[in-house]
């Protein structure tokens, strides 16, 4: 049972981290929409592919901890 909360305390903690360098990201890419046209769709390009970034490695780190659940139950960890 311990293995299992250090496994799930490592998936928070990737996910916290993940989730902290996105919204920096998108916090200095929001300083740079007030320059230019150019700039702003390019930001607002980045913005979708950061925010697909951030789904998709969220539901991927989910699925492990998911995984390490079902490991723990059969016993394997």
């Amino acid at each position: 049972m311990e293995n299992a909360i250090k496994v799930i305390n490592k998936k928070i903690k990737q996910i916290v981290i993940s989730l902290t360098v996105v919204g920096i990201l998108l916090l200095i890419l929001s300083f740079l929409t007030v320059w230019t046209t150019f700039m702003a769709k390019l930001v607002m390009g980045m913005v979708i592919l950061l925010m697909a970034y951030v789904f998709l490695s969220t539901a991927y780190r989910l699925w492990q901890i998911q995984q390490n659940f079902k490991d723990i139950g059969k016993g394997k960890k």
